[in-house]
């Protein structure tokens, strides 16, 4: 049955020094952090085995001398024992609290660094991970490596030493009944390995179900509109129904393992003590020991068969632990595009401009979205760019951000490239308003101070004038301190918008990118917001992607890309009159936009 079990598990890969080794290495310095805890508990280890041979010593001692008769060995032993239990009771709880110092502590560093791990992390490795996924390390997987941070990893010092103290002493007592310890040992300890092994596989299934239903979770909270819209409702919730069942599955087959596994120590110790019982009441009948040496021996034959089956059982826990660590581990394996954490400064205007110089880029790695592309963007300009969808035009902004690095060529600002500055000081330099704004779950304040956080009122009411917000938010029974819901939702298309592009206006950057910034606002909040827009963009690097040729008739400069490449270049009117992309586009979307506006007026 057991080959059966472990047939499909890599036995060398669960029980191999490297991996302990890559464990400790991993957690190393989160333990060193709280060394003096680690301290501590392992001198305390030492007073615990202290304590077990001296109980056992106390209690044969004690028989002996009530068997005997003898009252004034009984006195100053009862003054030992009260002593011990003293001794014990106050050990317990120095240990039980330095216990939960060094789990808490670790777990907490570890979670916060695994934070700071992620926001490090390169676009192009973001873009693979799912947020659910990510959401399930920290909601679940910390929380289970309880048996490699705690009371498990000094049990897996503690439980040996107990055993060679245990047996020492026991072989003084008698060799003859210790023979019976040494029989039934190897058994504990091969079936906890076994049973380890088991759990390990099972939990590492677990670990991963309980990701994919975070996942699922996730998708049906951010999707909700779309669910209701294709009315998917059942189909998720079967789906999500399914993957519980599984998981009740799971963890029935992880509590029959665990429940055998304990059934079994319990076993190995009810035949340990029965054995040294009977065979001691022989011996004892033969007056080769006495009743008090007896009772010592079956008290510590508890305290040797327990450590035997108890770091079978914390191996157990282990390799559930490493189950869950190694999920973790897979994320911060993944390199960090930056070591320190970003702050925000001030940065100088742009004098020599942007230039992209031989830029090859693909997000797969197979099919490349830009092939030895240049282009040179002059300082103080405004530079927009438009063409069907796929052209390239925001892996252009993505790749000017720092987003994703190009498999050749280089991008430079100031004749400075992203591989000579420090990436806070590359963005800093950088203000990005995205077609699909997203806002941060909190205040309208709060959402503007990402900008620059230590931004006044007066500056914010400047900047939301600009943007034509202020009266709105002014509206509202709270101004600036109401709250905007989950990623804005209590705010429409429009108002978020605007609030994006107030954003953009307090941080004041020397560049500008506009992903089609005025595409969620009516008519006359357009041209409001055009003219704060075309004020902010004075003596401003600004980047536009136009989806509507109207937004970008007064660029400087005007690039038209179709796969990847710039096909056309000019001005609006230098365009218009030369046959291209550029004029198929606007007589398309002219003639679109007649149409709309015919249909309304016929619908009015």
């Amino acid at each position: 049955m057991i080959g059966r079990l472990t047939k499909k598990l890599d036995i060398q890969q669960y029980g191999s020094l490297k991996e302990l080794k890559k464990t400790f290495l991993l957690l190393r310095p989160f333990l060193l952090k709280h060394k003096k805890v680690y301290i501590g508990l392992f001198l305390l280890l030492f007073i615990d085995i202290t304590m077990t041979l001296s109980f056992a010593w106390f209690f044969g001692n004690i028989t002996d001398a009530a068997i005997q008769g003898d009252f004034p060995r009984l006195k100053w032993l009862m003054v030992i024992g009260i002593s011990l239990s003293m001794i014990s009771i106050v050990t317990n709880f120095i240990d039980t609290y330095l216990e939960t110092i060094a789990v808490n502590a670790v777990k907490r560093d570890f979670n916060v660094d695994l934070y700071k791990h992620i926001l490090l992390l390169p676009g192009d490795t973001l873009s693979n991970l799912h947020s659910g996924e990510l959401i399930s390390h920290f909601t679940n997987d910390l929380h289970n490596i309880d048996a490699v941070v705690g009371r498990g990893l000094i049990n897996l010092i503690r439980f040996p030493l107990i055993t060679i103290a245990a047996f020492t002493y026991l072989v003084q007592i008698s060799w003859k009944l210790s023979l019976i310890s040494v029989l039934i040992a190897p058994v504990a300890v091969i079936g906890g390995a076994v049973f380890g092994l088991l759990l390990r596989n099972n939990s590492r299934v677990i670990h991963n179900l309980i990701g994919s239903i975070n996942r699922g979770l996730n998708d049906t909270f951010q999707g909700f509109i779309v669910i209701r819209s294709f009315t998917l409702e059942k189909i998720f919730f079967t789906k999500y129904a399914r993957q519980n069942e599984e998981l009740f599955s799971l963890e029935m087959k992880d509590a029959k393992l665990r429940g055998a596994f304990y059934a079994g120590g319990e076993a190995v110790g009810s035949i340990t003590f029965l054995a040294s019982l009977l065979i001691g009441a022989f011996f004892v009948s033969d007056k080769v020991i006495t009743i008090g040496a007896l009772l010592s021996f079956i008290n510590l034959v508890n305290h040797l068969v327990y450590p035997l089956t108890g770091l079978a059982g914390q191996w157990a826990g282990y390799q559930r632990s490493i189950s869950a660590l190694d999920r973790i581990t897979n994320l911060l394996d993944q390199p960090r595009e930056s070591q320190e954490l970003p702050t925000y400064l001030p940065t100088q205007n742009l004098h020599e401009g942007i230039r992209y110089q031989n830029v090859t880029f693909s997000y797969d790695g197979e099919h490349n979205v830009l092939k030895n592309f240049s282009l040179d963007i002059p300082s103080g300009k405004v530079v927009a760019f438009v063409g069907p969808s796929g052209a390239g035009k925001s892996t252009l902004f993505n790749l000017l951000q720092g987003f994703y690095i190009p498999q050749f060529g280089v991008i430079s600002m100031d004749s400075k490239t992203l591989g000579d500055t420090k990436i806070s000081d590359w963005r800093n330099s950088i203000a990005y308003v995205p077609q699909e704004t997203f806002l941060f779950s909190g205040t309208i304040g709060e959402n503007l101070k990402v900008a620059r956080p230590e931004i006044s009122d007066e500056e914010m009411i400047e900047a939301s004038l600009k943007a034509n917000l202020h009266d709105f938010i002014s509206g509202l029974p709270n101004g600036y301190n109401t709250e905007i819901g989950e990623r804005g939702l209590k705010l429409s298309g429009g108002q978020r918008q605007r609030l994006s592009i107030a954003r953009a206006i307090l941080k004041d950057a020397p560049i500008l990118l506009l992903d089609e910034a005025t595409s969620a606002l009516d008519s006359e909040t357009e041209f409001l917001v055009q003219e704060a827009l075309y004020k902010l963009m004075q003596n401003k690097t600004t980047l536009v992607i136009a989806h509507r040729l109207s937004t970008i008739k007064h660029a400087d400069i005007i690039y038209v890309m179709n796969e990847g490449k710039v096909v056309q270049k000019g001005n609006h009117e230098e365009l218009t009159r030369e046959e291209g992309l550029y004029k198929e586009l606007n007589n398309r979307q002219f003639f679109k936009e007649t149409t709309i506006s015919k249909t309304l007026v016929m619908n009015a």
